[in-house]
């Protein structure tokens, strides 16, 4: 099972925190969008099985772009659980269940959080340096275990 986990793109310079979850992907964030997608070796063959994303504005729109190069099978998908400070703890037991391929669009702390629970079994390792609009993908291997298998950053495309 592939874990490919995102960073949203750059957005909109930071608003009241009234306003935060409105703030929308600048132009820059969407060519960033189409150059990792278009290097990063994501399956396009219908494998991948959703985007999820936050309630964000930002992390929709990362997700939906990402969407139009990887075709997941439900599209990108809101869901509860990634915003910056949520307990992880579901997405811990439904990664770790999971049999189809998936990609999460989120926000920090909490990629680094679960990325770290993944992989060293402790949400303060932060084993992963998330670039926005970068793509890091976590591989659950057959004992279990995971490991990072790849990462695409804008700045190498």
């Amino acid at each position: 099972m592939n874990l490919y986990m995102a960073l949203h793109a750059e957005a909109e310079d930071k608003t009241p925190p009234e306003q935060d979850a409105g703030r929308k992907i600048i132009q820059l964030g969407f060519d960033d969008i189409d150059r990792v997608a278009g290097f990063a070796p994501v399956a396009k063959d219908g494998t991948l099985s959703a985007i999820y994303h936050s309630h964000t504005v930002r992390t929709r729109e990362t997700a939906e772009g990402f969407a139009k190069h990887f075709k997941p099978r439900d599209g990108a998908v809101e869901a509860d659980g990634l915003m910056a400070d949520d307990d992880i703890s579901g997405w811990l037991e439904r990664l770790n269940a999971a049999g189809d391929d998936m990609m999460i669009v989120g926000h920090m702390p909490s990629l680094k959080r679960i990325a770290g629970s993944l992989i060293a079994g402790d949400d303060a390792a932060h084993p992963i340096q998330f670039a926005r609009a970068g793509i890091a993908c976590l591989q659950r291997r057959d004992d279990k275990s995971w490991a990072v298998t790849w990462m695409v950053a804008p700045s190498l495309v």
